[in-house]
Formats: structure tokens, C-alpha cells, sequence
């Protein structure tokens, strides 16, 4: 009689030896830039998990805390909306020499996969708050704009954007001279439909960009905002035919068994 026990160290080295042979899925690309009045930044610290991303640091005039992102690539093909979200704090530090700067925050992953059938339909949304504290100048004012935008590309290009008009765009401003928080209300634009064939790959990205013009003597001014860039997978023709017809499939079960079970009178 074989004592198979003898055999399995050598069933496991074989077994781990297979897995390590095997296949994985390659992980996507998965990155932030900022930029800072158009010039990108070294200093930023970036860390990635799975889908998950953090990042913070600070820029010329600016820094960051408690920056992050998330996705659900690759998603639940034929089944799922595709999404792609970002949140951070945004902090000036240049209050008190007073000016106008602009900070851009591109967050971006690729190898999206887009699932056969329609036109994926892509939109965003985006909503936060500023807040403003006083400085040294009482009669300080400070204007603050701000925009999102969600693309899709479908060359799979990471941070990459298609033309203008080809994606939502939302906007927002708000305008504050006194101490206190004012919420940042976003307008959404019209959602697109991209043309992705089935089994294509395709990269979200999303772009959030803050101008503060701030009088010298300013208080630092801070803004908190999250987004998301949405692609909607629709649902498979065949598969809302298949749900539509099973109650007419209940019924004529439910009268099959019945006139079976009718008893016959002689």
C-alpha cells in the first residue's frame, strides 16, 4: 500500500512552484501630478495600495494634506458603474505676500477595461468648501475659482485628456473676504457617451484646478473638495430581454402544472 503522506512535501513544492509559474494580473498604472501656476512638483509624497492612492507635501505656494484616491478597476464587467474618485485639502501659503496661483491636482489610472455593448456614458461630479482665516490685513479679500473635469482616453494613456468638449466639465467660484467657511458648489456639465469597443483599455483621469487671488496681509485660505469621474457600464441587451420575459415564463409554468393537475371527469 502507497503511504501518501511521504509524498506531500514534494506535492507542495510542486503546487507552490506552479502558482509562482502562473500568470498575474499586471496592476495598472496608478499616479497623481500636481502643478503649480503650470510648473509640475517634485515634492510631493505618493503612495499606492491595490486602488488605493494617498499623497500630501507642499508646492511653491501651497501644500497638501490628506490627498487621496480611489478606484474600483477593473470593475465588474457587463455589471457595474467604472469609477474613479479623488479627495484632498488644498492650503495657501503665500497669505501674507498676497498674489494669484494656481494649483492643478491631475489624478489618474489606466488599464481600465471596457465591457462589450453600448457606449460607455461618462460623467462627473465634484462638491466641497473653502474657509478663510483673518491676517494681518482686516480689509484683506480673497477670490477663489475652481474647476473639475473628468476624461476618458481611450489610448490607455495615463493623465491622458482628449480634446476640449469631449468630457463633463464642472464648474464652480466663490468669492470671500470674511472669516468663515463658504461652501464650493459645482455645476455639472453634460454627460457624454465615448466610443469604446468591448475589450478595449481605457485610462480615467481626473483634474480639479484652484486659482486663490489673495490682497498682501491675507489670511491663509484653505479648500476641501472631492470628485468623481463616473463611466456607467450598461446592462446587456440580452440580459434585460432575459429578466423582461421571466414573469411571462412564471405564468406559463404556474398553467402548465396546472392543467395537469386538473382532474378529468368521466
Amino acid at each position: 500500500m502507497i503511504r501518501f503522506n511521504r509524498f506531500l512535501p514534494l506535492a507542495a513544492i510542486l503546487m507552490g512552484a506552479a502558482i509562482l509559474a502562473s500568470p498575474t494580473q499586471a496592476n495598472a498604472g496608478y499616479s497623481v501630478n500636481v502643478y503649480d501656476d503650470n510648473v509640475l512638483q517634485g515634492g510631493i509624497l505618493v503612495g499606492t495600495l491595490g486602488n488605493s492612492l494617498v499623497f500630501n507635501g507642499t508646492t511653491t505656494h501651497f501644500s497638501i494634506t490628506n490627498g487621496s484616491g480611489l478606484s474600483n478597476n477593473p470593475g465588474t464587467q457587463g455589471g457595474s458603474n467604472l469609477d474613479l474618485s479623488t479627495n484632498e485639502q488644498i492650503n495657501t501659503t503665500f497669505g501674507a505676500a498676497g498674489g494669484t496661483h494656481t494649483i492643478r491636482i491631475e489624478l489618474s489610472q489606466d488599464g481600465w477595461t471596457a465591457p462589450a455593448g453600448s457606449p460607455l456614458n461618462l460623467s462627473s461630479s465634484a462638491g466641497g468648501s473653502t474657509a478663510y482665516l483673518v491676517g494681518t490685513n482686516l480689509s484683506a479679500t480673497q477670490t477663489i475659482s475652481a474647476t473639475y473635469q473628468g476624461f476618458l482616453d481611450n489610448t490607455n494613456l495615463l493623465f491622458g485628456k482628449p480634446g476640449a468638449g469631449s468630457t463633463p466639465l464642472q464648474t464652480a467660484s466663490s468669492t470671500q473676504s470674511a472669516v468663515g467657511t463658504t461652501p464650493l458648489v459645482f455645476t455639472p456639465g453634460t454627460a457624454v457617451n465615448p466610443l469604446v469597443p468591448g475589450g478595449t483599455p481605457f485610462s480615467l483621469t481626473d483634474v480639479i484646478e484652484f486659482t486663490f487671488a489673495m490682497s498682501a496681509g491675507s489670511g491663509q485660505a484653505t479648500a476641501n473638495v472631492s470628485g468623481s469621474t463616473v463611466a456607467s457600464v450598461p446592462a446587456p441587451a440580452g440580459l434585460v430581454l432575459a429578466l423582461s420575459g421571466l414573469p411571462c415564463v412564471g405564468v406559463g409554468a404556474w398553467m402548465r402544472r396546472r392543467r395537469q393537475t386538473v382532474p378529468t371527469t368521466v
